[in-house]
């Protein structure tokens, strides 16, 4: 094949989103899961959750998607779905960004392991 000026090559990576668990000897994270998309850790930060993540549990069976936003952060791709707030039982929007993008928008918290609920 001869390439010619133009020709664009395209390459689709599929990447799920996967749960991971702690080791079980770190005991801090017992019963928290992260969420990972590709090679990216991701973390959920108070700016894009009510102002809050120590309050926030999530259940890896419900849906999650992965969407790119260009103007965000200088264009990264976040998962969206919905949380539980663990002081009183609510269903509530979520997201979570790359972690390498973390605190660039303000001072608050920011959780990479988040407990894990079910109904």
């Amino acid at each position: 094949m001869k390439w010619h000026s133009g020709d664009v090559v395209e390459l689709d990576l599929p990447m799920d989103i996967r749960f991971v668990q702690a080791h079980e000897k770190v005991t801090a994270d017992f019963g928290k899961t992260a969420m990972e998309r590709g090679p990216i850790v991701y973390c959920a930060e108070a700016v894009d959750n009510f102002g809050k993540t120590s309050n926030l549990a999530i259940d890896p069976s419900s849906s999650f998607q992965a969407e790119y936003h260009q103007h965000l952060l200088n264009g990264v791709t976040v998962i969206s779905g919905k949380a539980r707030r663990t002081n009183d039982g609510r269903e509530q929007d979520f997201r979570a960004i790359p972690y390498y993008a973390w605190g660039h928008r303000g001072v608050g918290e920011m959780a990479v392991w988040l407990p894990v609920w079910s109904d």
